[in-house]
């Protein structure tokens, strides 16, 4: 039998099996990093990657019921810009965005060899103009009272102003679509719409949904020293017409 051990704090005598049941009760009652904050950062720290792209994968299988959905690192995960969520060293969450400037022809993660942002949107004119798609949101259930997908947004939009990025896409089923509009439009992102005249192609991995295109138009948003003359108007659509900078900050 294991000798009991006196301790100051409590002053009863424990044995060893003892101490260990308290300590995983005690550190299994609360959340990871205790009461440290949220950090929201882009990094390239390969041990919070590799918690990201772990905690996608097994959030996209359970939202999707796809038991084989892979969601690991992939030739756009080099490419972009990964932005997480953590608690000290655990990721509760985080998405990526992928730039590409106007003479770089390859394809963006939503588009393939039927469907472009270039054809689907002429008018645009993205030869001329930086844009960028977000893509692979996940954020850990029972993470916080946080709202750390806000968090993420906030950031991801402050990215993409600072970077004098023009447009910038995302792709998504229709209620995932109303809901990144909203958070835009809560973060003063007023030209953002949905697509509903754009055919997107049936994606195979996720073959169940009718996906949407949906975009924002960020010149207005640059500091008024950086902007310089839209390559295209929407003179039939004032919510796209040029305004001050508004501010940008979360919801209440």
């Amino acid at each position: 039998m294991a000798k009991p051990t006196l301790y100051s704090d409590n002053s009863k005598p424990q044995n060893f099996l003892e101490v260990l049941q308290s300590a995983i009760i005690n550190r299994l009652s609360k959340p990871y990093g205790g009461n440290e904050p949220i950090i929201y950062e882009f990094t390239h720290d390969r041990a919070l990657l590799h918690q990201y792209y772990r905690l996608r994968e097994l959030m996209y299988r359970k939202v999707h019921h796809l038991d084989q959905f892979s969601a690991q690192e992939d030739v756009y995960d080099k490419l972009s810009h990964v932005l997480i969520a953590r608690r000290g060293r655990l990721c509760l969450g985080g998405c990526r965005l992928t730039i590409r400037e106007p003479d770089e022809m390859w394809p963006l993660p939503a588009e393939t060899e039927t469907f472009s942002f270039r054809g689907a949107f002429p008018q645009l004119a993205l030869e001329k103009e930086s844009h960028a798609e977000i893509s692979r949101f996940a954020v850990m259930e029972d993470s916080g009272d946080e709202n750390i997908f806000y968090g993420l947004c906030k950031v991801m939009f402050d990215k993409v102003i600072d970077s004098k990025i023009r447009y910038l896409f995302a792709k998504s089923p229709y209620t995932l679509a109303r809901n990144w509009r909203l958070v835009a439009h809560k973060l003063g992102v007023k030209n953002t719409r949905i697509c509903d005249e754009i055919d997107v192609p049936e994606d195979p991995h996720l073959p169940e949904f009718e996906w949407h295109i949906i975009y924002s138009d960020l010149l207005p948003y640059w500091r008024s020293d950086d902007r310089t003359v839209a390559t295209s108007e929407r003179a039939d659509d004032e919510t796209f017409a040029e305004a001050e900078k508004p501010h940008l900050s979360l919801a209440e």
